[in-house]
């Protein structure tokens, strides 16, 4: 069921008024990991705030409050921000220093979501793959083992009569 309203769009873009002169956030909001989960929790409000007039209704009251207290707040948090900037610069670079080691050590961190988890796929299968061939290397095929057990030739051939009749 649908409200009689479109959801309404933000005037300014919350996250780049979040992350302001701090570098690293902003570093990290752009890899595409983080973006698309940005995007994917941004769309799913959206969606949640157009599914319904009512809901529509308490999430703008929501956010009118939120609004209102940062406003408020502001002062206050403006002369914290400004008493803390050198301190939250070295915090900035020290983080920025951390992910371009991460950047450079994990190069796949800059791939869309998707490719990451395809070769996260692809990387396990071949890991066990190869564990695999080792063990029947080491072990002698653990197909023909069962194939040969008496067990395995007595279920085998109840089988095959449960099949012929």
């Amino acid at each position: 069921m649908r409200g009689t309203r479109e959801p309404t769009v933000p005037v300014r873009d919350a996250v780049a008024d979040a992350h302001g002169d701090m570098v690293c956030t902003r570093r990290l909001l752009d890899l595409p990991l983080f973006a698309a989960l940005t995007a994917a929790l941004r769309n799913a409000y959206a969606i949640t705030k157009g599914s319904h007039e009512a809901v529509a209704t308490i999430f703008g009251h929501a956010e009118d409050g939120v609004r209102a207290s940062l406003q408020f707040t502001s002062p206050v948090t403006n002369r914290v921000a400004d008493a803390l900037e050198t301190p939250l610069k070295a915090v900035d670079d020290a983080v920025c220093v951390g992910l371009d080691y991460v950047e450079e050590k994990v190069p796949s961190v800059k791939l869309p979501p998707g490719q990451i988890y395809v070769n996260m796929r692809d990387c396990v299968r071949n890991i066990f793959t190869s564990a695999l061939e080792t063990l029947r290397l080491l072990f002698g095929g653990p197909k023909n083992q069962i194939e040969s057990s008496p067990v395995a030739s007595g279920n085998a051939e109840e089988k095959s009569r449960r099949m012929s009749s």
